[in-house]
């Protein structure tokens, strides 16, 4: 399944890393870790998706929680 690493409003005030974050997902257990515009829309900012198993999904969050230095995370379906 396919996810991405939410642009929520934690980096309202703190920068969206997108090679940290790649980095993280990758250590975490993600495959695949590409970069899109938000929601398909060239208008939108760049987030990093990626591809895990439901398992797998812990041990990412957790990676990415690390790096960034923060609990509030949004990880989201990539539905689009």
């Amino acid at each position: 399944m396919r996810y991405y690493v939410d642009n929520s409003s934690y980096f309202d005030s703190h920068p969206y890393n997108r090679s940290k974050i790649a980095k993280a997902i990758k250590r975490g257990g993600g495959a695949n870790v590409r970069e899109a515009c938000l929601y398909g829309w060239s208008n939108q900012p760049k987030v990093v998706t990626f591809s895990a198993t439901p398992s797998a999904l812990k041990g990412v969050q957790a990676s990415v929680e690390q790096v960034v230095g923060t609990p509030w995370i949004i990880i989201r379906v990539k539905d689009w």
